[in-house]
């Protein structure tokens, strides 16, 4: 083993560590032997890997002072700036990349996506899609970018192509179950949201949807379990709260809408919304 072989060696050791001491270990190897580049990456890699992702640049920009077309070097810039949101400036050295890969296209299009070019960014995650893939993870997102486009016909076609190619999954019916909500196909929705509902899926917003499905089908004891879930599991929105008060309204159960709404009040500022309701349960009760 050479000498910087053994540096290179012993920083990697103490990465995890002692990174401080690695960085001064390579800081003084740089100035010894200031053309050897792997002393460069990895104290850049370092300092990534440190989320100080300024530094970072700095050191890969000494990188490319030895090669202007490095596309790792060039990539990994563009890493950094995409960490620290600078968009704009993560696709300028994105598009310097000659070399293709699926990381590449994957992290382009997010950054697109982050400036409002949602079809540049459809554009670019499809070309990630002609290489084997591995996750679905790239399907997920384009369906996503439907989503945003209100296209939710093609977001169902990419996530059933994910379903195909990866099995089926809870977030891929969750993300069907919802689609299809959008487009009113009640039946379909309800359907998907069930599956996902059996592989577990379990968060706010999946409750929330799965219980307004449930009514629209009316399945009105289901809907409000549901919803019952959606706000256990997240007590400090309002959404889940008035969903269930207009159901419990709707169907003349106004000691419930009662009940939730003072629940309500305990979590939550008194939205408008919210205050509209609360009246309009007094007044049923006076009633």
């Amino acid at each position: 083993m050479n000498k910087i072989d053994n540096i290179l060696w012993q920083a990697k050791f103490l990465r995890e560590n002692n990174w401080l001491k690695a960085r001064k270990l390579l800081k003084e190897s740089i100035k010894e032997c200031p053309e050897d580049i792997r002393l460069y990456k990895e104290l850049a890699d370092l300092y990534f890997s440190k989320k100080l992702f300024l530094k970072a640049i700095q050191i890969y920009q000494d990188i490319l002072s030895f090669n202007k077309d490095n596309s790792d070097t060039l990539f990994r810039i563009g890493n950094c700036f995409l960490s620290i949101k600078e968009y704009m400036l993560a696709l300028e050295y994105y598009n310097e990349v000659t070399e293709k890969f699926p990381e590449l296209y994957y992290n382009k299009s997010f950054a697109y996506s982050k400036i409002g070019k949602i079809d540049e960014s459809i554009k670019t995650i499809k070309k990630l899609l002609s290489f084997k893939s591995s996750s679905e993870i790239p399907y997920i997102f384009l369906a996503e970018l439907f989503f945003s486009q209100k296209k939710y016909s093609k977001a169902i076609e990419y996530l059933s192509k994910a379903e195909k190619l990866f099995g089926k999954q809870g977030n891929l019916y969750y993300l069907k179950g919802l689609a299809y909500s959008h487009l009113n196909k009640w039946l379909k929705s309800y359907v998907a949201y069930q599956k996902a509902e059996k592989m577990k899926v379990e968060s706010y917003h999946f409750f929330r949807g799965f219980g307004l499905v449930c009514e629209k089908i009316g399945k009105i004891e289901q809907a409000i379990d549901n919803l019952l879930k959606s706000i256990k599991l997240a007590p400090g929105s309002a959404t889940s709260y008035m969903d269930l008060i207009r159901i419990y309204l709707d169907h003349d159960r106004i000691m419930e809408a009662y009940s939730i709404i003072q629940h309500a009040k305990k979590n939550i500022p008194f939205s408008i919304s919210l205050s509209l309701l609360y009246n309009q349960i007094l007044q049923k009760i006076k009633q």
